[in-house]
């Protein structure tokens, strides 16, 4: 008898593991997450490590966490809001993704063309700030650290802020 009531309610273990797993479903419902991010969160909550990497692994079976889907979806953001490779590697880099899956995500960034494009887009949106500084050559320094520290490498810099 105590078998059968013991199989109607579930052993702890069953519902810890049950529980982690409707965590990371909630939590994976808003947005995409990274391996880490979700294993850091279910940790947060205080789940222990084997129930965290039970639910981990079903959420990989299910299709619902893809660290490569996850960088390309990620970098296709960061880029369409002006930011260049060097910042979405370290992004990349930040939310725990293995280099596999962040040189294959980086290719959203464009070649070194689609980049000056893009710098240059932020230089225009920036103009009328650059614009007030009277020294060119102060003006261009500041266009080039503006870029830098949105992550574009300085071949793709120096090309964008020729006509700066």
């Amino acid at each position: 008898m105590k078998k059968d009531h013991h199989r109607q309610i579930g052993s702890a273990p069953d519902k810890v593991r049950a529980s982690a797993l409707d965590s990371a479903f909630r939590i994976l419902s808003r947005r995409d997450h990274t391996q880490k991010e979700l294993a850091v969160k279910l940790r947060q909550k205080g789940f222990d490590r084997a129930a965290i990497a039970g639910a981990l692994a079903r959420c990989r079976e299910l299709g619902y966490l893809d660290d490569a889907k996850t960088a390309v979806i990620i970098a296709g953001h960061l880029a369409e809001s002006g930011y260049g490779p060097l910042r979405v590697r370290q992004v990349l880099r930040q939310k725990g993704l293995d280099d596999a899956a962040i040189e294959q995500a980086l290719a959203s960034c464009g070649d070194e063309e689609a980049q000056v494009l893009s710098a240059r887009r932020l230089l225009e949106k920036k103009a009328f700030r650059l614009n007030r500084e009277g020294d060119p050559w102060k003006r261009r320094q500041k266009a080039y650290r503006f870029l830098a520290g949105r992550g574009f490498a300085s071949t793709v810099i120096k090309s964008a802020i020729a006509d700066v």
